[in-house]
């Protein structure tokens, strides 16, 4: 990783968001922790990260879709790239498996936990990438 880069984490699940700001940090990334989805907005707006890793459920079970929903609107934070995260698809024993959509679930990746280290790093460097050629064209 070349550039400094600043990751938020919104997640309830401390010990998740601990271990992957943990993680992050140790490959550079300064990281940030929220632990609902109206903190995270607003810490979003405020510090303004590349990357938000969105867990789906927290105070709601679809907490984390509402967030994603809300993103758009906020053009303080149409650079950043977001990748959700999820056990919703085996806690709901939900059929097939969540995409990306630019209405319903605006989001660039999504990822089931639990997510192995190597893969969420290489997720991120991913999202950072597609973010930097959208900047560009």
């Amino acid at each position: 990783m070349s550039e400094h880069r600043i990751v938020l984490i919104v997640d309830d699940d401390e010990a998740f968001a601990q271990s992957n700001r943990d993680l992050l940090e140790a490959y550079g990334y300064e990281v940030h922790v929220a632990h609902g989805g109206s903190e995270g907005l607003a810490m979003a707006k405020r510090i303004r990260p590349d990357v938000m890793i969105l867990d789906v459920m927290m105070a709601s079970d679809t907490e984390g879709f509402e967030v994603a929903r809300k993103i758009p609107e906020s053009p303080e934070l149409s650079r950043m790239g977001v990748l959700l995260v999820t056990g919703v698809v085996k806690a709901l024993h939900l059929p097939g498996v969540l995409k990306a959509d630019d209405t319903w679930l605006p989001v660039d990746r999504i990822l089931d936990k639990p997510i192995p280290p190597a893969r969420l790093m290489a997720e991120i460097e991913r999202v950072l990438a597609d973010c930097q050629r959208k900047r560009s064209s």
